[in-house]
């Protein structure tokens, strides 16, 4: 019984796990996003910035903005349950 509680505990431990990473993940999309639509708004075209930079802008835009990853955890909660990141991702 114990080894079924250790077993249990470990899946849910690896679930939580891949839901803080996903938050943070779809926090960062946004972020960047976010960063686009500035640059745009500015009337500066995208395609001008590397990659590199953009993310740059958008960390420093998250770590401004920490609600982004709350936000994102209800959003990548519910994806989980409809099974949105397919069944290998629900199994833990």
């Amino acid at each position: 019984m114990v080894e079924a509680n250790h077993s249990l505990s470990k899946i849910l431990t690896q679930a939580q796990l891949r839901i803080t990473t996903a938050s943070v993940v779809l926090a960062q999309l946004r972020a960047r996003n976010a960063v686009k639509a500035e640059l745009r708004k500015q009337g500066l075209k995208v395609s001008h910035y590397a990659a590199r930079e953009i993310s740059s802008w958008a960390q420093v835009y998250l770590d401004d903005h920490p609600n982004l990853i709350a936000e994102a955890k209800p959003v990548v909660e519910a994806w989980f349950a409809q099974g949105v990141f397919g069944k290998r991702a629900q199994k833990g």
